[in-house]
């Protein structure tokens, strides 16, 4: 027989191990490190949208939601639904450049002396040449290398970067670029002033590589800025200017030493262009998972929890520092830390023995760095119904905590969630900042327009955002892991609760203030929410913010922008371009296409939100 000495320490030790296990963390940092480490790693080479690396992340997705015991949720009796977009462009046979100057012409090599940047139809154009320095018009500065030069119907030379590259004391941020430097951004300064073409040569004071200073044109973005632009060689800008002789360098250093224009028209150049660059169209794959609700009454109702997984791939159009394009962006925190997050919430609600009355579903998203493509299929085609999701969770960026804070995003969606939130973050130890809208650069907003309530968890922007040091060695893996828990909390809380939360449009407060800023870069502020995701002429508004002068100048939802202050509006660059150049204040003339037919209002705008 035991002894009682024996027994008594065979139940302490019961005890003991009981307990512990009891207080063991849900969420444990070995398990979340891991996930983050595959996504972010070098062998998946940023998870570029339309790259082998994408799919091979989707697959690892879907092995770990297998492994958690979800059902398939996807297309087909799978873990994925597959969807199109454009990921990037492809160099077509038609492109051609010839530079005619004086009595002589010359024949432009394809990729050593040009390369086509954008997209769009085949074009073909032919004109006189103006030089345009940098090809900036910055009024903040009292800068415009556009005073007093017409460049209707002509085809513009112009520098790349900005004046006084480089200089700490610049007035365009030296080293950090600004919206002014960047191509598009000069693009459609010289196509709303009527110009044909724009030829983009590296600036020589600061940047001598003869060669044409371009990645590979597949990694673009596929963008139709409705202008031919083409980046072109030092040497083929010298062929240009020397008939008139002039020299770039000269000019560059003019520009920088006053900062004033030394833009004029060449009076013995001309260029014939031909620019042929193709759509890349690519399959691309939401992940979704199920882990099914016991109630009967309750079960096809949804709580959703997302993350997109896709990233920047090597860089391109959407990188913070394009002189890096190349070079892998891992996109730890961005967003290996939310999807991550999705996987270890799937398996910690799956073990969950307690009562699971409704219905979870996970789903990590592709294309969202490209417009949000992946969140706007699944609430357009949504393999469970969409009525029935009672709460979309997304978690974007929650890998670079500071200490114990947390943004949140979205509370004002539903008159539950302050309270919810408030428990939550005390149970997690998490201090909160949070905002009322359902609006946002991510996957929420694609259920927000749905009349979805939505929160949306942020740990914050950093210095490596959207630049190769977005590594897995620098999460705040503790700061994520109590982020996920207060996820959990929230998420049973929605699961158990009597009733699912009502859906409230949060009537956004006019923001008063002086005119004559913007606020940011984006210019002033119009209210409108663009369907990224719509390839049609304009931009068709996927929703209309309440209380903004989109809404009070009686615009709506599904209303297709096509003309701004009297020009013509053919996408979304064309629209936000537009925007930087009118201030708050301004009362501008705004036609869209409604049902079929224009519908022109009059919109005051005011100071961006």
């Amino acid at each position: 027989m035991i002894s009682w000495r024996l027994f008594r320490i065979f139940c302490c030790l019961l005890v003991f191990f009981l307990s512990s296990f009891a207080a063991s963390p849900r969420f444990q940092s070995e398990p979340y490190l891991r996930h983050v480490k595959y996504l972010a790693s070098d062998d998946l080479k940023g998870r570029g949208n339309g790259t082998p690396e994408l799919e091979r992340a989707a697959e690892y997705i879907a092995q770990q939601y297998h492994a958690a015991g979800l059902q398939p949720a996807g297309d087909n009796g799978t873990f994925f639904q597959s969807f199109q977009l454009t990921t990037g462009s492809r160099l077509g046979p038609n492109n051609r450049l010839t530079l005619f100057a004086g009595h002589e012409s010359f024949e432009a090599a394809l990729q050593r002396d040009f390369v086509p940047i954008v997209i769009g139809e085949r074009t073909t154009v032919k004109g006189e040449v103006v030089f345009a320095g940098y090809g900036i018009t910055a009024e903040e500065h009292n800068y415009d290398d556009y005073k007093n030069l017409d460049v209707t119907d002509k085809i513009v030379l112009a520098l790349a970067h900005e004046p006084r590259e480089n200089e700490a004391g610049s007035p365009f941020n030296g080293q950090e670029p600004t919206l002014h430097g960047h191509d598009n951004t000069k693009a459609l300064n010289a196509k709303f002033r009527g110009a044909l073409a724009l030829l983009i040569v590296q600036d020589p004071a600061n940047h001598s590589s003869e060669s044409v200073d371009l990645p590979d044109p597949s990694g673009s973005q596929g963008n139709d800025l409705g202008i031919c632009v083409l980046r072109i060689s030092s040497s083929l800008a010298r062929r240009l200017l020397e008939a008139d002789k002039k020299d770039l360098l000269d000019l560059q250093k003019s520009i920088d030493r006053n900062l004033a224009p030394q833009s004029f028209s060449l009076s013995e150049a001309a260029v014939s262009l031909e620019v042929d660059v193709v759509r890349v169209r690519s399959e691309v794959r939401n992940v979704v998972g199920l882990l099914p609700g016991q109630d009967p009454a309750l079960a096809d109702e949804t709580v959703v929890l997302g993350a997109h997984y896709d990233h920047l791939g090597l860089g391109g159009h959407d990188s913070m520092v394009p002189k890096l394009v190349g070079q892998i962006h891992n996109g730890a925190d961005d967003n290996a830390s939310g999807t991550a997050g999705v996987l270890e919430l799937a398996a910690a609600l799956s073990r969950d023995n307690s009562a699971r009355r409704r219905s979870y579903l996970f789903i990590a998203f592709a294309g969202e760095e490209l417009g949000l493509h992946g969140s706007a299929h699944w609430t357009n085609h949504p393999t469970r119904t969409l009525k029935k999701v009672v709460a979309m969770l997304n978690m974007d960026m929650i890998g670079r905590s500071r200490g114990n804070q947390i943004s949140l995003g979205g509370i004002g969606t539903s008159p539950m969630f302050p309270e919810l939130v408030r428990n939550s973050a005390a149970q997690s130890g998490l201090e909160v900042r949070t905002s009322q809208s359902g609006y946002g650069s991510s996957d929420h907003t694609s259920f927000y327009v749905k009349d979805v309530p939505v929160l949306f968890f942020f740990s914050g922007l950093h210095s490596d955002y959207h630049r190769p040091t977005d590594d897995w060695e620098k999460i705040n893996v503790p700061g994520a892991i109590r982020i996920l828990e207060m996820v959990y909390q929230i998420a049973t809380r929605l699961n158990i609760a009597q009733s699912r939360p009502q859906f409230t449009k949060v009537d956004e407060p006019v923001t008063t203030g002086s005119t004559r800023g913007g606020g940011t870069g984006y210019g002033a502020y119009f209210g409108s929410i663009p369907d990224m995701t719509d390839e049609v002429k304009g931009v068709r508004f996927v929703d209309i913010r309440p209380n903004s002068p989109a809404a009070k100048a009686g615009l709506k939802a599904n209303d297709t922008l096509v003309r701004f202050a009297g020009m013509e509006i053919k996408n979304l660059q064309d629209f936000t371009y537009m925007l930087r150049t009118h201030k708050p204040g301004e009362l501008v003339e705004v036609t869209v296409v409604r049902d079929g037919k224009p519908l022109t209002v009059e919109v005051r705008l005011e100071v961006r939100r």
